[in-house]
C-alpha cells in the first residue's frame, strides 16, 4: 500500500500561504498608514478596496491556482493569440521553406546520436534552453498475468530505489515515464518475420509464423512504454557547453541505469536517432504513422529533426490542433486520497479500443540529498505551524498533515528519496472524433484510479509535447510566478 503523500505548501494565518499572509499584512498596514497620514475615510474606503481587488484573488482558489494565476494564464493566452503565435505554419511554403521545426518549447532543441563505450548508440536530446540532455529508455513492462505478490513488491521496491539512485548527485532534473497506446499496424511485426524467416525453410512454418505476425496486437491497439532522464549540464566551464561531452558523461551512467532497471523488472534499451524520429513525427501526424513504421531506420534518409514537426497546429483554450488530429490534454490535480494498491492506476493504463491514442506520462521531479533534508524539515516544521493556527475541520487536515510530513522526515533520514510527481493524460483522435465521449471517458478512467484531473487550458501545445517524454519538463518553462 503506498500514501502519505502531501502537495508543498508554505504555511501562514488562517490556512493561507505564507506570501499571501505576508502581503495581507503589509495591506493592512497601508491603510492604517493612509489613514494616519490623511484623516479622510474617503482614502481610507479607496485603499481599501484596492486591498481587496489585490488580496482576494490571492486567496480564492480554483483547481489549486489562485485566482491571480488563472487571470494571468488568461491573459498571456489572448494576447498570444491576438500576436498569432498560437498558430502555426511550415513546410515548403512557409517563412523558413522546407523546414517543418518542432513548434513552441520545443523550437530550439537538437537531436544527435552517440554512442557509449560498450558499443551501444543512442540519442540525446537537447533542450537548450534549460540547457538540458535527455536519452529516451525503451522498456517492456513484465505486467502482474502469474506473477507472485511478493515479486510484485520486490519490482516496484526496486522502481523506487532506481528513483532514489537518479536523485543523489543531483544531476537528474527529471525521469518521464511514459505509456503510450497507439494504433496497432501490425507493419513492425511483418518486418520482424521478415528479418527471421529464412528463404529456405518449410512453407509451413512460413505460413505458421505469417499468420503468428498477423493475429497479433487482438484489439487493435498495442502499448509502447518507455522511460526519459533528463539531466543538467554535467561538468564546469567548456565541458558544459560541450555536446559532445555531455554525450561522453551521459553514456557512462547508462549501463548503471539499466541495471537499476532490469532490477525493476524492466529491461530497458536506449533509442536511437531514427526511433525517436518516428515517434515524434507520427505522434504529430496520424497519417505517417505507416509510413514512418514501413521505413524503420531508413528514415534518416528522408527525416532530420528539423522536418519532423507539424506542417500546421493550432493551440485552442481547450484542445489542440496539429495536422488533421485533436489532442486534449489533463494533468493531474490531485493525487489519489488515502493508501492505494500498486493497481490503482490498471484502469488508466489499460488499452481501449474507443480511446485507442492515449498517452500517460507521470513525471518525476527528484531532489538531491541536500535539497531533500532541507525540503522535508520545511515541510514538517510548515505543517506544525499550521495545525497551531487552523481549527475545525482544518484542524484536523493539519494533523494528518502533520503526520504525513513527520513519517517522511524520518524515511528521508533512512536514506529514502523525495520526489515531487505529476501526471499528464493525452488523448489524440480525428479532427470528427467524438470529444465529449473521449472526455467522459477520461474522467472516468481517472475516477476508477482516484485521481484528480484537470483540462490543460492555455497550454495544451506544451502539454502535448510534454506528454511525449521527449525531455520537455513544464515547470522548468513556467512564465507565471507563484506566491507561496
Amino acid at each position: 500500500m503506498y500514501g502519505r503523500w502531501e502537495r508543498p505548501r508554505s504555511a501562514g494565518f488562517f490556512g493561507m500561504t505564507w506570501g499571501a499572509s505576508m502581503l495581507g499584512i503589509g495591506l493592512a498596514i497601508a491603510i492604517m498608514a493612509g489613514f494616519m497620514i490623511t484623516h479622510s475615510l474617503s482614502i481610507v474606503a479607496s485603499l481599501t478596496v484596492v486591498s481587496a481587488v489585490v488580496f482576494i484573488p490571492l486567496v480564492v482558489t480554483r483547481h489549486g491556482r489562485t485566482g491571480w494565476e488563472i487571470a494571468t494564464v488568461g491573459v498571456q493566452f489572448a494576447i498570444a493569440r491576438a500576436r498569432g503565435e498560437t498558430v502555426y505554419r511550415s513546410g515548403r511554403f512557409s517563412r523558413i521553406p522546407g523546414l517543418a521545426k518542432l513548434p513552441g518549447l520545443l523550437a530550439d532543441s537538437r537531436l544527435s546520436e552517440y554512442e557509449t563505450a560498450g558499443g551501444r548508440r543512442f540519442a540525446m536530446i537537447h533542450v537548450r534552453r534549460t540547457d538540458h540532455y535527455s536519452v529516451v529508455l525503451r522498456v517492456i513492462p513484465r505486467g502482474k498475468e502469474l506473477v507472485d505478490q511478493s515479486q510484485i513488491n520486490a519490482w516496484v521496491e526496486g522502481y523506487g530505489g532506481f528513483l532514489a539512485t537518479q536523485s543523489r548527485s543531483g544531476e537528474v532534473v527529471a525521469v518521464t515515464a511514459v505509456l503510450d497506446n497507439v494504433v496497432e499496424t501490425r507493419l513492425r511485426q511483418h518486418r520482424e518475420v521478415a528479418r527471421l524467416v529464412r528463404s529456405d525453410a518449410p512453407d509451413y512454418a512460413k505460413a505458421v509464423m505469417w499468420e503468428a505476425a498477423a493475429d497479433i496486437g487482438g484489439v487493435g491497439v498495442r502499448v509502447e512504454a518507455r522511460i526519459t532522464i533528463t539531466y543538467r549540464a554535467i561538468g564546469k566551464g567548456s565541458i558544459r557547453r560541450d555536446e559532445p561531452e555531455q554525450a561522453r558523461e551521459i553514456g557512462q551512467r547508462l549501463q548503471g541505469v539499466l541495471s537499476e532497471l532490469a532490477r525493476a523488472g524492466l529491461p530497458a534499451t536506449p533509442l536511437q536517432a531514427w526511433e525517436v524520429l518516428g515517434l515524434t513525427r507520427s505522434r504529430y501526424d496520424l497519417a505517417a504513422q505507416r509510413d514512418i513504421e514501413r521505413a524503420g531506420p531508413t528514415i534518416t534518409q528522408t527525416q532530420s529533426w528539423s522536418s519532423i514537426g507539424p506542417i500546421a497546429h493550432d493551440e485552442r483554450w481547450d484542445h489542440y490542433v496539429h495536422d488533421g488530429a485533436r489532442s486534449i490534454s489533463w494533468e493531474m490535480d490531485a493525487a489519489p486520497r488515502g493508501a492505494v494498491m500498486e493497481s490503482v492506476l490498471e484502469e488508466l493504463l489499460r488499452p481501449r479500443a474507443d480511446v485507442p491514442r492515449k498517452r500517460v506520462a507521470i513525471v518525476y521531479r527528484l531532489h538531491s540529498a541536500a535539497e531533500a533534508t532541507n525540503l522535508v524539515d520545511s515541510d514538517y516544521r510548515d505543517a506544525i505551524a499550521a495545525e497551531q493556527t487552523e481549527r475545525g475541520i482544518s484542524s484536523a487536515a493539519a494533523r494528518i498533515r502533520v503526520g504525513n510530513t513527520g513519517a517522511t522526515r524520518e524515511e528521508q533520514a533512512r536514506g529514502a528519496g523525495l520526489t515531487r510527481f505529476g501526471m499528464l493524460i493525452t488523448v489524440t483522435d480525428h479532427l470528427d472524433a467524438d470529444i465529449p465521449g473521449i472526455e467522459a471517458s477520461v474522467h472516468a478512467m481517472t475516477s476508477a484510479s482516484r485521481l484528480g484531473v484537470r483540462r490543460c487550458y492555455a497550454y495544451q501545445a506544451a502539454a502535448f509535447a510534454a506528454s511525449l517524454g521527449i525531455g520537455l519538463i513544464l515547470p522548468e518553462h513556467t512564465s507565471v510566478s507563484k506566491l507561496s
